[in-house]
């Protein structure tokens, strides 16, 4: 993709998430978003059908990184190359603080949907990828073991926000692991 695409997409989706952050998802018109992108409307809808498609891109930014399988290093909480489903857990919620400003405004309005139904997704992988490598389950079905520790961990984020994130990240993954450890056991 050329530059300037890049750079127009960045803007409208920096306008966007400003919104987000003062005004609810459903009073946010697209006349919003050009205003403050300082983009034409023909420039948006070349790149974005509705501002639905535009939320799922923001939310994939934030859980592209978030659930990246080669993290890289970061200034606070490096955990670059590690299989340790613990800290791939505490940098999920180190990175929901980081944004917390963002999506706290996604929660607060109709576009909390998009955003539980984007980590749902996501966090799929981390359990298969991460979880699934140390724990098995032989207590009951798999699809169930699957659900119970991906809306564990996604009521506990949301939670955590709702709570304006006064516990530490490294605090809401060790009371993730108490929430799930009793119904996992210990691969050989």
């Amino acid at each position: 993709m050329d530059r300037r695409k890049v750079k127009t997409i960045k803007s409208i989706r920096e306008a966007f998430a400003k919104l987000l952050q003062t005004k609810r998802y459903g009073e946010i018109t697209v006349q919003d978003i050009l205003d403050e992108a300082n983009v034409g409307r023909s420039t948006f809808y070349e790149h974005f059908r509705t501002k639905d498609e535009l939320l799922h891109l923001i939310c994939d930014d934030i859980f592209d990184h978030v659930f990246c399988h080669t993290l890289s290093p970061e200034a606070h909480h490096d955990f670059s190359h590690t299989d340790d489903y613990r800290h791939v857990v505490e940098h999920t919620f180190y990175h929901f603080e980081e944004q917390k400003g963002l999506i706290k405004g996604i929660l607060r309005s109709e576009g909390r949907e998009i955003f539980v139904d984007d980590l749902n997704k996501h966090l799929h992988s981390l359990v298969y990828d991460y979880i699934f490598k140390v724990y098995q389950c032989t207590k009951f079905d798999e699809d169930l073991l699957v659900n119970h520790l991906i809306s564990t961990l996604t009521e506990l984020a949301l939670w955590w926000l709702n709570r304006d994130c006064t516990e530490s990240p490294e605090k809401m993954a060790e009371y993730y692991f108490w929430l799930i450890i009793p119904v996992l056991t210990a691969k050989d």
